[in-house]
């Protein structure tokens, strides 16, 4: 790009800027050159999956994500061409939750300030499983059911050219690249039972071990059905860039359509925690916990290819700080139209996951900061 020894970066990134030098400073001039760099943090929220088992209507609303915007770019002064990469990414966890408590609810050692196995010097902690919750005086899990998990990251690069300002300072970016998405779903439905609920003292629960049989009296059992779908999109990219500066406001757009292929793969399984006391009857207060035993059945996989399309377009209002900073904030939307898979396996899934060929919509705010000499 340049001569090496040539190279005399100016780091003086809060020198001030006046009104007066912005008026007289042709609209080419004050776009980037040479390297720039900016960060945005990132509030997006996403749209549903759509699930196969879905009674509760979980396909509808958008759930809060947060996340980054990273970006790197050159442009040559002289010949108003350069490169731009960006990665995006945006991660949303929704989750429903129902707190339940252990049936021996708390373990007497730790409320009283001694360790479960004394040993000199310091002791050792309780054993997994039986301690308290970290943070908490008592024992219990969380039931949880996943409504909308999903981690989005997007990595591009564009080639860009600057065209001419127009007749009221409005300037164009055209950009041609390719963009990879590396999209991961998560589906997972949890059920925690005890045998001191009255149902497994009778008949057991429907689809679950009667634990008193299998077990023991006194026993309890946590069920994780879960289905992990990853979608890798490799597409090419055509879009766009303007922006328009006013006094030490900058207004600009970007617009974005992206096609390509969507390789997905996805497995499912189940994972089940018991937890054995030792008592002859229902689980009391003060019962010891005598066993753990962890089971995981074997990974079920599947995979499949989608024709994957959607478009991503943003717009920002920038304040000019100084001569190198530019603080902005404004909103995003990228729209996966068509080609992802959420949910996991549609067949073979104990979840019974969703389609190859869903949605994804992220749409929300942003706000950060440009970096430019």
């Amino acid at each position: 790009m340049a001569d090496p020894l040539q190279f005399d970066p100016d780091f003086r990134w809060f020198e001030p800027i006046y009104d007066m030098d912005l008026a007289d400073m042709k609209p080419k001039k004050r776009a980037n050159t040479g390297w720039f760099a900016t960060y945005d943090r990132l509030n997006l929220y996403g749209s549903r999956p759509e699930l196969e088992n879905n009674s509760q209507g979980l396909e509808s609303g958008l759930d809060s994500g947060w996340g980054h915007r990273y970006e790197i770019g050159f442009m040559l002064p002289d010949e108003d061409k350069g490169w731009l990469f960006s990665w995006v990414d945006n991660d949303v966890g929704e989750f429903f939750s129902v707190r339940k408590e252990r049936g021996n609810r708390f373990n007497e050692d730790e409320l009283d300030g001694e360790a479960t196995n004394p040993a000199p010097p310091f002791g050792f902690e309780a054993i997994p499983g039986i301690s308290n919750n970290r943070g908490f005086n008592y024992r219990f899990v969380d039931e949880k059911r996943s409504e909308n998990v999903i981690d989005f990251d997007s990595y591009e690069l564009s080639k860009t050219w600057r065209l001419e300002p127009y007749h009221y300072g409005g300037i164009l970016e055209p950009m041609v690249g390719f963009r990879w998405f590396r999209i991961e779903d998560t589906n997972v439905r949890q059920n925690f039972i005890s045998s001191n609920d009255p149902d497994q003292i009778a008949d057991g629960v429907a689809g679950r071990p009667n634990l008193v049989t299998t077990y023991g009296a006194a026993s309890e059992l946590m069920t994780t059905d879960q289905a992990f779908t990853e979608n890798e999109a490799i597409t090419g990219q055509i879009g766009f860039r303007y922006f328009k500066f006013f006094d030490r406001f900058t207004f600009a757009t970007d617009f974005k359509v992206f096609s390509g292929a969507n390789f997905q793969s996805s497995f499912n399984n189940r994972h089940t925690e018991a937890v054995v006391y030792d008592g002859t009857d229902t689980i009391a207060e003060g019962d010891e916990v005598t066993r753990i035993l962890y089971e995981e059945t074997d990974r079920d996989y599947t995979r499949n290819e989608e024709f994957f399309l959607g478009f991503d377009v943003r717009g920002e209002l920038g304040y000019q700080l100084s001569r190198a900073i530019t603080v902005r904030a404004g909103f995003q939307l990228i729209d996966v139209a068509r080609g992802l898979w959420r949910g996991g396996d549609l067949d073979n899934s104990i979840l019974r996951g969703g389609d190859n060929d869903q949605d994804y919509l992220m749409v929300g705010g942003t706000f950060g900061i440009t970096l430019n000499r």
